[in-house]
């Protein structure tokens, strides 16, 4: 008969999954700003890469979201990184839709939204001790 693991190690072990995706996310969007400015200074060579990158951004969206809900459920961690990683998708998806549409004026500044909202999930991750990320008081 096995004894269960204490909660606060779950949690730790669920932590790395949203630490590394959060990461991951936060990387490609890079790229993406990268490829963006070679588009604003009319090199439209850069537009398949850009396009490509949206679809890694978005995998990587759902995957964050995918392990802010194993931190939550099972792993006892707090709900809102599930809350603020799913709202990064969806405006994400939207952000996309407002490029492929030449909707530039809501395309930008939806971009700005998903780094901030990536951001702070990336910062609060990075910035939890294991054990503290369990205790609900000190999760925000």
């Amino acid at each position: 008969m096995s004894t269960p693991r204490p909660t606060h190690t779950r949690t730790s072990s669920l932590l790395w999954p949203l630490r590394l995706t959060a990461l991951l996310h936060a990387a490609l969007l890079l790229v993406e700003f990268v490829t963006a400015g070679r588009l604003i200074i009319q090199d439209y060579s850069a537009l398949p890469l850009h396009s490509m990158g949206a679809v890694a951004v978005h995998i990587a969206a759902g995957l964050q979201v995918l392990a802010a809900v194993l931190l939550w459920r099972p792993g006892g961690g707090p709900l809102w990184p599930t809350a603020v990683s799913a709202a990064a998708l969806g405006a994400g998806i939207a952000q996309a839709y407002f490029g492929s549409a030449r909707m530039l004026d809501l395309h930008v500044p939806m971009a700005m939204l998903v780094v901030i909202l990536v951001t702070w999930v990336l910062a609060w991750c990075w910035t939890r001790s294991s054990a503290r990320t369990n205790d609900r008081a000190v999760s925000g």
